[in-house]
């Protein structure tokens, strides 16, 4: 079994095509493992970039990612290929996700606990353009510091489905498959985290000086 151990790099592998991928699925059916090495590495960073942006947290990025890829070893001789690996990875990731956030809010809500993880990873600093002045930087960071604490506060499915939208550029459809809802509930859901976004920073911006 291979191990992810090793965060992203900043960009998506290129995709896969589909003859190659069919031919390492059935390699590592018959026990390759270097095979299902190749499947991971094609895979890993979209994979963890995706656990990034549900979570907010390196760790458990990481630790989602290799559940993912762990279901999927486990699954090799039931997947036909319906869909890619990539899209299958995609799905399982996803609910890993709002499974472990659901149980991060149980936590919060028993213990009364918040973490103060000095390591929390913010996906949104990746955003901060390079170029941009010292003052646009700062106030990018802000915007994305605040943007996360909201993030943060939205219910599970309402976070998932906001960041394949906006953050990962999934369209309605592929958003309701990925989740299992219907395209109805995927726009109820983002529309209620697009209004508590929308009053969080015209808050903000009455309140500033």
């Amino acid at each position: 079994m291979v191990i992810v151990d090793s965060p992203v790099s900043g960009s998506y592998s290129l995709p896969m095509l589909p003859d190659a991928e069919k031919i390492l699925l059935d390699q590592a059916r018959a026990g390759h493992e270097q095979a299902f090495a190749q499947l991971v590495e094609a895979h890993s960073e979209k994979t963890v970039a995706l656990a990034w942006r549900l979570t907010g947290q390196r760790a458990d990025a990481e630790e989602l990612a290799q559940e993912a890829f762990l279901r999927l070893f486990k699954s090799l001789a039931t997947f036909r290929g319906e869909s890619s690996v990539g899209t299958w990875l995609y799905r399982t990731t996803t609910r890993l996700a709002i499974d472990h956030l659901r149980r991060e809010t149980l936590k919060r809500k028993i213990f009364f606990f918040r973490g103060n993880d000095a390591d929390q990873f913010d996906p949104f600093e990746l955003a901060v353009d390079p170029s941009a002045s010292p003052q646009e930087q700062l106030l990018a960071r802000e915007t994305a510091g605040r943007m996360q604490q909201q993030l943060n506060r939205l219910p599970p499915r309402q976070k998932a489905v906001f960041v394949l939208r906006h953050m990962e550029g999934l369209p309605l459809k592929e958003i309701a498959v990925t989740l299992g809802l219907e395209e109805g509930t995927v726009k109820a859901h983002l529309h209620r985290a697009i209004t508590t976004f929308r009053k969080e920073f015209q808050t903000a911006k009455e309140v500033s000086p």
